[in-house]
């Protein structure tokens, strides 16, 4: 029943983690530019390939809830209504 009432409030445990889209495609971008960095620091370069992974997967999940959300909302006004995979 928690996991209803995560989806009703459009909470996610991984947020406390990541943050939500908006700051983990923030995140991406800044590791993107660090790693586009000539003077990439390879102790920490597994690390930060690592975290883009996680935060890849993670903003993957936050479209996908929106995705099924979005076409929730549209069925309740047309049931007629889908949304094409673009993915």
């Amino acid at each position: 029943m928690a996991e209803d009432a995560d989806h009703h409030t459009g909470a996610d445990p991984g947020d406390a983690e990541f943050g939500g889209y908006a700051e983990s495609m923030a995140e991406l971008e800044t590791i993107l530019a660090s790693l586009e960095n000539d003077d990439v620091n390879i102790d920490t370069l597994a690390s930060k390939v690592e975290r883009a992974s996680l935060l890849i997967a993670h903003c993957e999940g936050r479209l996908r809830a929106t995705e099924l959300s979005l076409t929730s909302i549209l069925a309740q006004h047309d049931p007629t209504t889908t949304v094409e995979e673009d993915f």
